[in-house]
């Protein structure tokens, strides 16, 4: 039955939306005018060829799964599937189809709904920015959430964050994703004159075009921009279009209010988990790290240990000398400290002038005691802090899990009593010598316990 007698072929050609027929095998027998303004493909482009040709290689197999339903006589309303249009760009089509027995034919109209999956989709990244603005749990995580995202609505298979180093000199890939294997290191806006232009560093006139394939957008903020997006096309000639580029501006100053919001949580954490004048973690966050430590020690059947230092002397600097003169020495014994024990080793102040340091999978206790050696070496130079030489001494008190206890608090209280029982012993041991010092009318020399702890820087 021809298609003109089927329906009037001009009344077509005066709608909208798409109609076509096609073959029980899926070859199109006909199409109205609207099609190619859908599609990019006029008539004579497509009757004869075959419809999947067209359709989105991830949408082939549940659409030939609704043509098969359609031929079995079942209406098919609202189904949606994707299609790349001529110029390579991918559009989203709403279909109504039903079999035609008596043209042995499937009739199909399709609404271009492009517009609105961008709209939905692009609500959806938005939710999804900011809702990974709090779930990730550092920069890192949220760049990766980002780039998932990025790639529902543009092709982000190459994909990099750029960020400003502190001096606003260089940009660093902060997080990068490139099949081809050519991904970005630091690059200077001055040397990427279209990324000066990018960033409000140099006008169009200086800057020119940005490489072909490419696209980016900056990363604004109040205080301009902290970096920038970059997606580059595997296809330079097929590239990215105006609608594309305005799309990922609008989804770069999303993702920069992502980045200052985790920056500030992550700057916000630190603080919350950090000793403000050393910068070592605080009571209460190696508490936790030492809880977590025991619970894994008790799965694995293992045995960790605990280091409790205290230094001597250090109240007498703090009387003599002043308490500013005591936090800039706390400062160095934390900056000896941090040097001296392992990476794998977790280094605390707990307050006042009492040091912790825990020791993971420490069998037998060994690792311990060869630290606590070391520290003690360590501790044999004195101190320059400012004009001053200062000689301190730390009390070193041990515990192991899980002989000395089984919690973080046992842990703690027997390491800390181990620490002050090395500290009586010490005191004992001054206190003769110091009788008999003082009877012969001597001081006490430089290698006794009470060696002085102040010398002068010259």
């Amino acid at each position: 039955m021809p298609m003109r007698g089927f329906v009037s072929e001009n009344f077509l050609d005066l709608l909208l939306d798409a109609v076509c027929a096609v073959t029980p095998s899926g070859d199109f027998v006909f199409v109205n005018a609207a099609f190619e303004r859908i599609f990019g493909y006029g008539t004579q482009e497509v009757v004869g060829r075959n419809m999947m040709e067209f359709v989105h290689p991830h949408d082939r197999a549940p659409t030939l799964e609704a043509a098969r339903r359609v031929m079995q006589g079942h209406l098919q309303l609202h189904f949606e599937n994707r299609y790349i249009r001529k110029d390579g760009g991918v559009v989203h089509v709403r279909w109504t189809a039903q079999w035609v027995e008596s043209a042995g034919l499937r009739v199909a109209v399709a609404h271009d709904i492009t517009e609105l999956h961008q709209s939905r989709a692009l609500q959806a990244a938005l939710y999804a920015i900011s809702e990974a603005a709090h779930t990730a749990q550092d920069l890192f995580s949220l760049f990766e959430s980002v780039h998932g995202i990025v790639g529902t609505l543009l092709d982000a298979r190459n994909f990099a964050v750029l960020l400003f180093d502190d001096a606003k000199q260089l940009l660093h890939p902060a997080y990068q994703v490139d099949v081809m294997g050519r991904a970005p290191g630091p690059v200077s806006p001055a040397d990427a004159p279209w990324l000066a232009r990018l960033l409000g560093q140099a006008s169009a006139e200086e800057a020119g075009d940005s490489p072909p394939g490419l696209l980016a957008a900056a990363l604004p903020t109040q205080d301009g921009p902290i970096g920038a997006l970059v997606l580059r096309s595997e296809d330079p000639e097929k590239g990215y279009g105006a609608a594309d580029a305005e799309l990922l501006h609008f989804i770069a100053s999303q993702v920069a209010t992502a980045i200052e919001r985790k920056r500030l949580h992550v700057g916000l954490q630190t603080l919350a988990q950090r000793d403000q004048l050393t910068q070592l973690l605080n009571r209460r966050s190696f508490v936790e790290r030492l809880s977590a430590a025991v619970r894994a020690a008790q799965e694995r059947d293992s045995e960790l240990s605990l280091l409790f230092l205290d230094l001597d002397e250090f109240k007498r600097v703090n009387d003599s000398m002043g308490h500013a003169m005591g936090d800039r020495l706390l400062q160095s014994v934390a900056d000896r400290l941090g040097a001296t024990v392992r990476s794998a080793d977790v280094l605390a102040r707990l307050g006042g002038d009492e040091f912790v340091v825990l020791l993971e999978q420490d069998i037998g206790g060994r690792g311990a005691y060869l630290l606590s050696s070391r520290i003690e070496q360590a501790f044999i130079q004195p101190f320059v802090v400012g004009d001053a030489t200062l000689v301190v001494r730390p009390s070193i008190g041990a515990a192991r899990f899980p002989a000395d206890g089984r919690d973080a608090e046992e842990l703690l209280g027997h390491a800390d009593a181990a620490m002050y029982g090395v500290k009586r012993q010490r005191a004992a041991s001054r206190e003769p010598a110091a009788r008999e010092q003082g009877r012969l009318g001597q001081s006490t020399p430089a290698s006794a316990a009470a060696e002085p702890f102040y010398r002068s820087a010259d």
